[in-house]
C-alpha cells in the first residue's frame, strides 16, 4: 500500500511531489510519536501544563490558551499554513519566519466542503443530491473522518451541529460540556491504550462522549495570528462557515500560534504604563481581541480604536 502511494505521487508530479510527501510523513510519524510518549508518560493535566510550558519558555506577555478570544467570523478570511494534525501540541506557540504571508483563501482551500456546505444549507439540497457525498460513497473522496457509507454519519453529526448553533447561537465547548477544565483534566484511564485514544479539535462534531476529557473541554475553533494582527483559520472549518453563513456577529475561538512580531507587540502592551509610551503601532491594536488580556488600564478613552476589520473585544470569562 505504501509502495502504491508513493507510485501514485511519482506519476502526478514526478520526483518533487514524491520527496515533498515523504517529508509531509516524516513529520507526521514524529509528531505522532511524540505526542504518544506525552500521552503515556503524563496525565491530562500534567500534559497540558508541560505543553504550555514548552511553548511559552522566553515568551513574557505568554497568553493562557484557555483563554477564549471572541472575533467576527466574516473577518475570518485566509488559513493558517501549519498541520492541523496534533494541533494541541502548538498550544501557546510563537513562531517567527513567513508562515503568515500568502495564506490562501479559505474558499480556495477547501472548495469542495463550501460548495457542499452551500449546496445543503444555502440551497436546501438533500444530501443525497450533494457531488462531495456522492464522490465520498463511490470511494473517490474522504470528507474528514468519512469514507464510505460512514458519510451519512458525518452528514447527519453536520446538521445537528447546524441546528444547534441556528437555534441556540454559538456555544463554546465548554459550555456545550458543562463542566470546568479542573473537571475535564482529572479524567481516569482503565489502561495506556485507553489513554492514546484520538483526538481532535472537532470533537464536538463527532457526536457525544461518555467521558469528557481535556480535548473535549478545549475543542473549540482555533486560530493562529499572524505578525500584523490577521486572523487566520487553523482548525474548525465547518463550524467557522456555519458562522459566517448564519451571519454571527461574534464567536469564541481558541488561539494556537501566534507570529513573534504580534507576540512582540504583546509584550510591548503588557509592559507599559501608559499609552504615551506605546508605539503607534501598537496603538493601533489596542482594542484587538487578542489584546484583551494584556491592554488593561491602557484601554482609555483617549487610546485609538484597532482596525475595523477586528472588531470584537470580549475575552472569555
Amino acid at each position: 500500500m505504501v509502495v502504491d502511494r508513493a507510485i501514485r505521487h511519482y506519476r502526478k508530479g514526478g520526483l518533487p511531489r514524491l520527496l515533498s510527501k515523504m517529508r509531509d510523513q516524516a513529520v507526521f510519524s514524529a509528531e505522532h510519536a511524540l505526542f504518544a510518549l506525552e500521552r503515556a508518560a503524563l496525565t491530562d493535566r500534567q500534559w497540558f501544563e508541560y505543553t504550555v510550558w514548552r511553548n511559552r519558555r522566553g515568551v513574557d506577555a505568554a497568553a493562557d490558551p484557555r483563554q477564549l478570544r471572541y472575533v467576527n467570523p466574516a473577518e475570518i478570511l485566509y488559513t493558517s499554513p501549519f498541520e492541523t494534525l496534533f494541533c494541541f501540541r502548538k498550544f501557546g506557540a510563537v513562531r517567527g519566519g513567513d508562515w503568515d504571508r500568502d495564506c490562501e483563501l479559505l474558499a480556495e482551500r477547501f472548495d469542495y466542503i463550501w460548495d457542499a456546505l452551500d449546496a445543503r444549507y444555502a440551497e436546501g439540497r438533500d444530501w443525497e443530491d450533494v457531488p462531495l457525498v456522492q464522490q465520498v460513497l463511490a470511494g473517490e473522496r474522504r470528507w474528514r473522518f468519512a469514507t464510505g457509507e460512514e458519510v451519512w454519519d458525518w452528514v447527519e453529526r453536520l446538521d445537528e451541529v447546524y441546528d444547534s448553533i441556528q437555534r441556540d447561537g454559538y456555544r463554546s465547548a465548554r459550555e456545550l460540556h458543562g463542566i470546568s477544565f479542573e473537571e475535564a483534566a482529572s479524567e481516569e484511564f482503565d489502561s495506556l491504550a485507553d489513554r492514546f485514544r484520538p483526538v481532535a479539535n472537532e470533537s464536538m462534531l463527532l457526536g457525544d462522549t461518555d467521558d469528557v476529557t481535556i480535548f473535549d473541554w478545549i475543542a473549540d475553533i482555533q486560530v493562529d495570528i499572524g505578525r500584523d494582527g490577521e486572523i487566520l483559520q487553523h482548525n474548525g472549518r465547518h463550524r467557522l462557515w456555519m458562522a459566517q453563513h448564519l451571519g454571527l456577529d461574534e464567536i469564541p475561538v481558541c488561539v494556537i500560534v501566534r507570529h513573534e512580531e504580534w507576540q512582540a507587540l504583546r509584550d510591548e502592551i503588557a509592559n507599559a504604563t501608559s499609552v504615551d509610551e506605546l508605539s503607534d503601532r501598537a496603538r493601533r491594536h489596542l482594542d484587538h481581541p487578542d489584546m484583551v488580556d494584556v491592554a488593561g488600564g491602557l484601554r482609555t478613552a483617549e487610546s485609538p480604536r484597532a482596525a475595523p476589520n477586528l472588531t470584537a473585544t470580549r475575552a472569555d470569562d
